[in-house]
């Protein structure tokens, strides 16, 4: 089985080296690294031309987005098998030797396999995101019977930690919708509602969340904006098409709402958009409300959301905090519930 690393960068010459060094330091090496360098202007290709030379090898294109990045490493890759590295994070020594050994072993349904992630922060790194969001991998591996239960409320298999059939990736089309924000979780969806997923207990790799890369993060950036609830819409359509209607059309009823906020926040709410919620029946007295609020436009919305926010003072504190608790992670892609 062949491993293709993937490392998509856009102006990260100051940590990319990291990323690549946990890949070329692995106990069972990888069949080709491949950079996919998305229009940076810092000097990173120069830098990864000096440094490695031909131990990687580099793709070159003009700013496509994160999207866009993934998907040109993916159509160039020769590997069975895709590993994603964002060039900010890193992996653990015995990362693909551990994921192989599962890819060995799993049924030729599975299509994705992942692993736990270290969280780092300023001033910690003691706990993983399967101790932080409750997952409990018993088997190693361990296949999913319902491989969404680990799309949502929390997406488990974060890019960084996984293994990902390449010809699943290609055939799904993933990573083709040009989003900005939440594109890993729209693939995750999209190979959910196809194939079963499964995960080893291993750490695999390095999550940093540490303060120097907020200013340049595109997943901190992107929470609660537009292709946030634009991902999360065709993700929910998908399951409902896929047969699965409730709660998921109420899923993606409450994911158009948010987009009408942003969109209107920006006065820029299309006609009709409001509508949308109502397009696999997720129908509620919130939503009908919500809707005679559209019905005026932008400034329907924000009155909306002013009428929200106070409401939410008046909730019990402790209720409140839980909530924003639970909100500061959603970058990685997991919902309020």
């Amino acid at each position: 089985m062949k491993v293709s690393a993937v490392i998509p960068t856009f102006n990260r010459r100051d940590y990319i080296r990291r990323a690549i060094d946990s890949v070329l330091a692995q106990t069972v090496p990888v069949d080709e690294v491949i950079v996919v360098d998305d229009g940076s202007t810092d000097g990173t290709v120069e830098a990864l031309e000096t440094w490695y030379g031909s131990k990687i090898r580099i793709i070159k294109q003009k700013w496509a987005g994160v999207s866009g990045a993934r998907r040109r490493g993916i159509g160039e890759a020769r590997g069975e098998w895709i590993a994603f590295l964002d060039s900010d994070d890193e992996w653990v020594g015995t990362r693909n030797a551990d994921l192989l050994d599962a890819a060995a072993r799993v049924p030729a349904d599975v299509a994705w396999i992942f692993g736990d992630l270290r969280i780092v922060t300023d001033d910690r790194d003691r706990t993983t995101l399967f101790e932080e969001f409750g997952l409990r991998v018993e088997e190693s591996p361990c296949v999913f019977p319902d491989p969404l239960s680990v799309q949502y409320p929390f997406q488990f298999g974060m890019l960084q930690g996984s293994l990902i059939r390449r010809n699943v990736l290609a055939d799904l089309g993933c990573f083709s919708e040009g989003l900005r924000h939440s594109e890993d979780l729209l693939a995750g969806f999209q190979v959910a509602c196809r194939y079963r997923f499964s995960a080893i207990p291993k750490v695999v790799g390095k999550y940093f969340r540490t303060s120097d890369l907020a200013a340049n993060s595109t997943g901190l950036r992107g929470v609660h904006g537009a292709d946030y609830f634009r991902s999360r819409m065709l993700c929910f359509e998908l399951v409902v098409k896929s047969g699965r209607k409730r709660p998921w059309n109420l899923r993606y009823a409450s994911a158009v709402q948010g987009l009408c906020k942003v969109l209107a926040g920006d006065s820029q709410l299309p006609a009709g958009l409001a509508r949308q919620q109502f397009r696999f029946g997720g129908v509620s007295a919130k939503g009908l409300a919500f809707f005679c609020a559209a019905q005026f436009g932008c400034r329907g919305i924000r009155m909306w959301n002013k009428i929200a926010g106070f409401r939410r003072k008046l909730r019990p504190e402790e209720v409140r905090v839980a909530k924003e608790g639970f909100q500061a992670h959603i970058q990685s892609g997991a919902e309020p519930k």
